[in-house]
């Protein structure tokens, strides 16, 4: 019901523009091009793959070809495109999705009464909308060390073991606009508007490999996709039409067109400084000059008259700053710090896990390691203590929308429901795991993990420790970065 309210709303606004005979004599039609930033809204995804995204942003443009009315109206044909990245889907490993779609509007749009050269405009557009999809899902757990190939079990975003999709789709859109002009010249404009698009669902086909070794024919939806754009350009219009069909009906009636030359200048009046209107400047009244009044600004942001009259300036008080930056005059005032409780370590039971990171196959034998390093996740991190590495984590996190969907991906299974943005420094502890102490280990930036147990040196053994809200603890080891999930 909403689209179709919108629709109708935006149609309403076509078939409100005034006919060509209402035009006035700076009618004309006009070029527009424009460019900037864009985003796709969230989009949630049904039929064989099922999730949601979330959309980043990139470069987007637009071309419009209109008539100015003359009358603060004017009717355009546009057409704009946005290709995005759509990253996992609903932070999946194993799975990403782009985007791209390009639209045709025909838009209605009203320019108000501006002020000086500025003069904001709004308008709606009807039309249709182009959805080229590429999105793949699987459950392939692969990597250097070639462990194991394609597991049995569905992935969360995938009706099978793997799910590709690369189709297009067209269906009807409206957006809505809102932006402002600067005229440059009679006939050059600069143009800045926000615009934003909406289209019914759009439908895909692809396949979807149910087991290993087979597939079949799959089909997926896109549902309520939308964007987001601001974009600025230019707006140049032809001139000087109207004169033009006006001359050429006074030549075809024998009779010859004016020449501006010719026609009789009406006087010009002119406002002077207190509103009164006049032939020329010289014939207004003397503008009365302000009286200058010289002030001083003192150290208290007061002003006076005289720097004489500043209130005495108090001599400074000698700051500390305490553990968490904050600034006291007395260090007693500073807070406490809280204490950092340490547990055993082998707190998690080995055993099935429906999170893949947490699943443990009892019956299956660990593979042995005697060295860390060859395959790190995020790095050598011995010598940071503990709030440092947590803030290493944290540049990674804003810097790497893979190590971001991971990080999500590890605290919500920790029980926190933010994922790593409830994390803080408190939570990250130091401790060495004894040796033979075995659980899922982490390997590589591609965030691939395996069954082992550890054999090393001390130094390898030696982890940054976190506690999980739903009790469950995971370890970060110092010498690769790599996560352990160590269990008895």
């Amino acid at each position: 019901m909403k689209k179709f309210l919108l629709s109708a709303a935006a149609a309403g606004a076509l078939m409100a523009v005034p006919s060509l005979a209402s035009a006035q004599d700076d009618a004309g039609w006009y070029l527009r091009g424009n460019a900037g930033y864009g985003t796709h809204t969230d989009i949630d995804i049904t039929g064989d793959v099922i999730g949601d995204v979330e959309s980043e942003g990139n470069a987007t443009g637009s071309v419009g070809l209109g008539y100015d009315f003359g009358n603060n109206w004017r009717l355009e044909v546009d057409a704009a495109q946005l290709f995005t990245n759509l990253g996992a889907v609903s932070q999946v490993p194993n799975s990403f999705a782009k985007l791209e779609t390009t639209t045709g509007f025909l838009n209605a749009i009203y320019d108000f009464e501006g002020f000086n050269r500025w003069e904001p405009y709004v308008g709606a557009g009807v039309g249709i909308v182009r959805g080229n999809a590429t999105v793949t899902a699987h459950d392939f757990p692969s990597g250097p060390l070639g462990q194991a190939g394609v597991t049995n079990v569905s992935t969360p975003a995938c009706s099978g073991v793997a799910c590709s999709f690369k189709d297009g789709d067209t269906g009807l859109g409206w957006q809505l606009l809102a932006g402002l002009g600067y005229a440059i010249s009679d006939n050059l404009t600069w143009d800045t508007h926000y615009r934003y698009m909406n289209s019914n669902n759009l439908d895909f086909l692809g396949t979807v490999a149910p087991t290993l070794g087979s597939t079949t024919a799959g089909a997926m939806s896109f549902e309520d996709v939308g964007a987001h754009s601001l974009m600025t350009g230019f707006r140049y219009k032809f001139g000087g039409a109207k004169k033009a069909m006006a001359g050429a009906g006074m030549a075809g009636a024998g009779m010859a067109a004016p020449s501006m030359a010719s026609l009789p200048t009406a006087p010009t009046a002119y406002r002077c400084w207190d509103g009164c209107m006049a032939m020329s400047a010289a014939d207004c009244a003397p503008e009365p000059q302000p009286e200058v009044v010289r002030t001083a600004q003192c150290w208290d942001g007061s002003v006076v008259s005289d720097a004489s009259q500043c209130p005495a300036q108090p001599a400074p008080q000698e700051t500390f700053s305490c553990w968490d930056g904050s600034l006291v005059y007395d260090r007693a005032q500073c807070p406490a710090v809280p204490q950092q409780t340490v547990a055993v370590s082998n707190f998690n039971v080995c055993g099935p896990s429906p999170v893949a990171i947490f699943n443990v196959d009892g019956s299956a034998q660990p593979k042995s390691l005697t060295r860390l390093g060859t395959m790190p996740e995020f790095g050598d991190s011995h010598g940071l203590s503990a709030s440092q590495f947590y803030a290493k984590l944290q540049q990674r996190y804003s810097s790497n929308p893979s190590d971001r969907a991971y990080l999500n991906y590890l605290f919500k299974s920790m029980g926190y429901s933010g994922g790593f943005r409830d994390a803080n420094e408190f939570m990250f502890s130091e401790e060495t795991l004894p040796i033979g102490t075995r659980g899922i280990l982490g390997i590589g930036e591609q965030h691939h993990f395996g069954y082992y147990v550890l054999n090393t040196s001390d130094r390898d053994r030696e982890a940054f420790r976190i506690q999980g809200a739903n009790g469950t603890v995971v370890h970060f080891m110092k010498t690769c970065g790599n996560y352990m999930y160590a269990c008895e």
